[in-house]
């Protein structure tokens, strides 16, 4: 069995055990298996989106919804909107993965245009200042840091969705402060989710630039 045969076996594994783990009794915390569902297909999604494969778009899907409920439960209002606006950027994503292109072929992988970096970098302050503000003023729970991972992860949306590498490094910031963030809110499975998110960003960073490369050598 080569490397990518052994790795889907773990992960196959690896959700059984998820989807199990609210069923069990020994467990001295409460983990919900509307939580698992949602840690189960963000998983997959995550990690097929970092190997390149659109498909990942889709099984995101049910992740976004599962997961706009649960942040609704405990309070983080920023991340019950940022699930809505997964759901329509990743209808969008499809579209521009596999019809973004030349004629409508998939889209290349490129790097982002200085021009979207810059009006990325003036938008983020303001719109992470006023998010935080109307998180106060609903009573959400860590208003600041609910605002910054939201900000910076619909921006890490966006550069996704035109497959930049530069959407990674995005991805690993804010999946760094989401680990203690949902762990605070006693969200401990979306907390190891984020951890396993990390990893994987860090591979999807190193696949997508292998990836660019070789579009590159392809065209000289």
């Amino acid at each position: 069995m080569n490397k990518n045969g052994i790795m889907l076996v773990f992960a196959v594994i690896g959700t059984v055990l998820i989807l199990i783990l609210p069923l069990q009794p020994i467990w001295s915390v409460q983990l919900s298996l509307l939580e698992a569902v949602a840690v189960v297909t963000s998983a997959w999604s995550v990690g097929l989106l970092a190997r390149n494969n659109p498909l990942g778009w889709w099984i995101g899907l049910v992740g976004v919804v599962t997961y706009a409920i649960i942040f609704y439960q405990v309070k983080l209002y920023a991340d019950v909107g940022i699930q809505i606006f997964y759901l329509i950027t990743s209808i969008q994503g499809i579209l521009i993965w596999l019809k973004g292109g030349e004629h409508q072929t998939e889209k290349p992988i490129s790097h982002l245009p200085k021009s979207q970096f810059i009006v990325s970098a003036i938008a983020f302050i303001p719109s992470v200042w006023g998010l935080r503000t109307v998180l106060i003023a609903i009573q959400g729970a860590a208003p600041f840091w609910d605002a910054l991972t939201t900000v910076g992860s619909a921006i890490a949306q966006l550069y996704l969705m035109e497959r930049y590498v530069e959407s990674w490094y995005l991805w690993i910031a804010v999946d760094v402060i989401y680990v203690p963030l949902y762990a605070s809110r006693g969200l401990y499975l979306t907390s190891g989710l984020y951890a396993v998110f990390l990893g994987m960003a860090i591979s999807g960073l190193y696949h997508f630039k292998a990836l660019y490369k070789q579009q590159s050598q392809s065209k000289i």
